[in-house]
């Protein structure tokens, strides 16, 4: 079900599909009452959530010993995973945990909901 822009709350987040740019629904409304942007042009508004992408060492390492399987010989990815520990696995997730510690590249937002805007420019 769409939602009106007119009836979320002042905190909810929106963005246009495939931008970059985030608004409250506060910054929207304000943008297209007192500064008539024509926010109201475009028709692809969706309620955001914010997420943060999380990093796993045993899926990593999972994965790469899959990668290079085809290259090796029959059960060698048992052999290759059979090698790492939990220690070795802990110290992995614990580098990786401080290389991504800020939200640079592991926050991100979900298109949840469509939105209609239908709050329009005032004339003055």
């Amino acid at each position: 079900m769409i939602k009106k822009l007119s009836e979320l709350g002042n905190e909810i987040e929106l963005s246009v599909e495939e931008s970059g740019r985030v608004y409250t629904v506060a910054e929207l409304k304000r943008e297209i009452i007192e500064l008539g942007e024509p926010h109201h042009e475009t028709d692809a508004w969706f309620i955001i959530k914010k997420k943060k992408w999380k990093l796993d060492a045993v899926r990593m390492v999972e994965q790469y010993i899959e990668n290079e399987y085809d290259d090796m010989y029959e059960e060698w990815d048992e052999r290759a995973m059979d090698c790492m520990t939990d220690e070795h696995l802990n110290k992995i997730q614990e580098i990786l945990n401080e290389a991504f510690k800020g939200e640079h590249a592991t926050v991100y937002w979900s298109y949840e909901e469509p939105v209609e805007i239908d709050i329009f420019p005032s004339e003055e």
